[in-house]
């Protein structure tokens, strides 16, 4: 979470990137949220204490701030038959440039969170597939898009933690 803060050491034109504060009670709120972003107004006042139309104020502000940039929905992956999570390092054909293979990659309808790298790993993609032979036919599809050097597949086991920040 940044803000735009006119640079005084360089021209006024210039911005740089500080972090947001966010007091103690704005922390209270949104951890509430992160547990269930359906929580009500009245249900998040009467957890913390707080005036209804406070915790309103503040949410609303949070999100005018870009502290809350959206609200979501977290799909069970038993529902879709996606139950596979891959991650898969993509690194790319030393002649290649990254822009384009990441404009290629993450219009796979599979990718469902895709990661730009320092070092050789290039691209850290997350996939959902709903069979090992999904999975298979998956890399055997991105094998054939130009400008990939190699891919790792690591399939996950066991989630342990997945939490939003």
């Amino acid at each position: 979470m940044t803000q735009k803060v006119k640079s005084e050491v360089e021209s006024s034109s210039e911005t740089i990137d500080l972090p947001l504060k966010i007091d103690e009670k704005n922390k209270l709120i949104l951890e509430v949220l992160k547990r269930d972003g359906r929580a009500s107004f009245a249900d998040i006042a009467k957890k913390l204490d707080m005036n209804e139309s406070t915790v309103r104020k503040r949410v609303n502000k949070m999100i005018d701030d870009g502290i809350i940039d959206h609200f979501t929905v977290v799909l069970n992956p038993n529902v879709s038959g996606k139950t596979i999570i891959s991650f898969l390092t993509v690194i790319p054909a030393s002649h290649y440039k990254i822009n384009e293979l990441s404009n290629e990659v993450i219009q796979i309808p599979e990718v469902i969170e895709a990661f730009y790298m320092s070092g050789k790993c290039g691209l850290l993609l997350k996939v959902h597939v709903s069979s090992l032979t999904e999975l298979d036919l998956l890399l055997e599809k991105m094998r054939e898009i130009h400008g990939i050097g190699e891919i790792e597949s690591c399939i996950v086991i066991r989630q342990l933690k997945s939490y939003t920040c």
